[in-house]
């Protein structure tokens, strides 16, 4: 009777420890905005350089806006970040219509020791795997180098590089 009871709790033993528990994946509110972008920037529609990535993704200031962020190399110092520009900035964003931007409102970029103002208009989500906006920045300079604040429209473009594969495909 005792190697009975021995091999009854041992079976009841193996089938709790055995039992997986079942994970819903929940989403960040702004997942239809949010990812990693392979981007390129043009001015007038010409490219200028190459492609770089960029991330946006949900801010903890709310359901109403969300982080573009050119994370570049290094974060120990505002030279080594951004791959096209220092910039990390908050925007407004509308989920449903997937668009975003700030107007000529301006923003004040979040990396420490470089606080330029920075203005997002136009941005959208084409499809579920497109981004499209446009920005301008406070510390831009003419084409003599001479500071000319917010003189040129940046477009940037590109493709979603990373995302939630479940809503990719919807």
């Amino acid at each position: 009777m005792r190697i009975f009871k021995s091999i009854i709790v041992l079976l009841v033993a193996f089938a709790f420890f055995s039992c997986e528990p079942t994970y819903k994946k929940e989403y960040s509110w702004a997942y239809p905005v949010a990812g990693d972008w392979t981007v390129k920037t043009y001015i007038g529609g010409v490219a200028k350089g190459s492609y770089y990535e960029i991330k946006s993704y949900n801010s903890s200031y709310g359901k109403d806006s969300i982080l573009i962020d050119d994370y570049g190399v290094g974060v120990d110092k505002a030279a080594n970040y951004g791959h096209f520009w220092t910039m990390k900035f908050k925007s407004a964003v509308n989920v449903t219509d997937k668009t975003f931007g700030n107007g000529t409102k301006t923003v004040l970029n979040k990396i420490p020791g470089y606080g330029i103002g920075i203005q997002t208009l136009n941005g959208k989500i084409v499809g579920n795997d497109s981004i499209y906006f446009e920005v301008k920045f406070e510390d831009d300079t003419d084409v003599n180098g001479d500071p000319a604040p917010y003189v040129t429209t940046y477009q940037i473009a590109g493709h979603r590089t990373t995302s939630y594969e479940e809503y990719i495909g919807k």
